[in-house]
């Protein structure tokens, strides 16, 4: 019980730390160089060895690359950076969880819109093969996430909503297939890499925007068994499968403080449906942190 108390006061240090120094960074622009202060008068010795002690913790536990859709990419976080891919210049979660671990993002290649042979065919290419660490997340696209939303979004209750959640559900069988084929060419790409392959988060808190919200939790959950079970069936203990679930409950969209964007005007905003940089930045870290990252 200590441990995991000890723990989980850890993962909260760390990010009241990331959260303060972000909210340094804010201020410090606001205020500008007019209300800039000198230099403290702390003597040499004392710099060096909060150098060292930082640099013992931030020292490198190797490279790290994030592969994946837009829930990689950030999209729900803009501003974005330059490219069709939607990456958040500031908040995706690979770049946040990144900065408080002890590995070093070497380069975020998730992508909007990106299916499982995208990842394998665009992505993998370009991941070091000294690479470390990988995250991953994709299969929703796959299994019809995009055309649910542009077909339910506009309204829910229209039979094109209702035959886009159908026509999902019938396309699962053939998602596991292809991440099976996926997980495995990444193993072999990098041989000694951990892969970490993330669910996806319920959309919605229970009992909003009935009945498509509960019905979309309801599917998210379905992907997340297919993707789980793809895992389980690679039987690498290379690969591990990381729930979001839980992180993000109490925290979708219609709660007091959401994590998932959702913009009424226009309905169909390119942030929304996707975690938001509170999301990226209270959630994901706590998953990914019983893994080093």
């Amino acid at each position: 019980m200590m441990k995991k108390a000890q723990f989980r006061f850890g993962v909260v240090a760390r990010l009241a730390g990331l959260v303060l120094a972000t909210f340094g960074l804010v201020v410090g622009m606001v205020a500008g160089p007019a209300n800039a202060t000198p230099v403290s008068s702390a003597s040499s010795s004392d710099v060096s060895a909060a150098g060292l002690q930082h640099a013992s913790w931030f020292a490198s536990a190797g490279n790290y690359v994030a592969l994946g859709d837009s829930f990689t990419s950030g999209q729900g976080a803009p501003p974005y950076n330059p490219g069709p891919c939607l990456q958040s210049r500031y908040g995706s979660f690979p770049s946040i969880a990144a900065s408080i671990s002890r590995y070093r993002l070497t380069a975020n290649l998730g992508c909007s819109g990106a299916t499982a042979a995208d990842v394998g065919v665009l992505q993998l290419p370009a991941v070091p093969a000294n690479t470390a660490l990988i995250t991953l997340t994709v299969g929703g696209i796959d299994a019809g996430s995009d055309a649910i939303l542009a077909a339910c979004a506009p309204d829910p209750s229209a039979p094109a909503c209702g035959a886009a959640v159908a026509a999902a559900a019938g396309a699962l069988p053939t998602v596991g297939p292809k991440l099976v084929a996926l997980y495995g060419a990444i193993a072999q790409k990098v041989p000694k890499a951990r892969i970490l392959v993330l669910g996806y988060p319920h959309l919605f808190n229970p009992g909003v925007q009935p009945p498509l919200g509960d019905q979309i939790n309801t599917a998210t959950d379905a992907l997340n068994s297919v993707i789980q079970g793809a895992v389980a069936y690679v039987a690498t203990s290379r690969i591990s499968y990381v729930d979001t679930t839980a992180a993000f409950a109490g925290h979708g969209i219609g709660s007091s403080l959401p994590y998932i964007n959702l913009t009424t005007i226009p309905l169909l905003a390119t942030a929304n449906f996707h975690p938001n940089y509170l999301g990226n930045l209270l959630a994901y870290p706590v998953v990914l942190a019983p893994y080093g990252l």
